[in-house]
């Protein structure tokens, strides 16, 4: 009687043993990640509608990208291209200024619903919605720049109907170049591609 007891008690040991083994086994530790911050954003959501931008970007850390000459409504400008998620996300945040004539076209493969925020911008912006054939649907003039405040305080400024394209320009840029619904945006066509 003694021995079955005994054995008994060491079958209950082993099994107790056999099931601590499989839960450590199936607990996932966290390990921390060394972030490289100098990378640029991480991609959080890219549902269409939600903000163009989103960056866990520094400070004084801004994006330079190939630029290209293009024609709106008759107005040379340069224009920088953000075709890859993290080229949009970032967008001109930590600019401290930007040339009168330059601006950042955002390139979508398809028309979607946009909507942008002016999270970590430092200067103010006009907005232009433009269509799959490049033509002006809509404009937002004057954003405000966000830098420095909470983001549940930053508006979002959304196309009221799909769009393919947006270019974001020096905050009084509309007026000056007198800009009008249906204006064309004159570029390369084998510039614009988006992944």
């Amino acid at each position: 009687m003694k021995r079955s007891s005994v054995l008994i008690i060491f079958l209950i040991f082993i099994s107790f043993f056999c099931l601590a083994c499989k839960a450590d086994s199936e607990t996932v530790t966290a390990v921390p990640i060394k972030v490289d911050q100098t990378a640029g954003p991480v991609e959080t959501d890219s549902t269409p509608g939600d903000p163009a931008q989103t960056s866990t970007g520094q400070p004084g850390k801004y994006q330079v990208l190939p630029e290209t000459v293009a024609s709106l409504a008759g107005h040379e400008l340069r224009i920088m291209l953000a075709r890859s998620f993290e080229e949009k996300a970032l967008g001109l945040m930590y600019y401290e200024r930007l040339a009168e004539n330059l601006g950042m076209l955002f390139v979508y493969p398809a028309p979607r619903s946009m909507a942008f925020w002016m999270k970590n911008t430092m200067i103010p912006l006009d907005l232009i919605f433009l269509s799959e054939n490049l033509e002006i649907s809509e404009m937002i003039e004057n954003m405000e720049p966000g830098y420095g405040l909470p983001e549940a305080t930053l508006p979002r400024y959304v196309s009221t109907s799909p769009a393919q394209y947006a270019l974001e320009l020096n905050a009084g840029m509309i007026k000056k170049l007198d800009l009008k619904i249906g204006d064309r945006l004159e570029i390369p066509i084998t510039l614009l591609y988006s992944d």
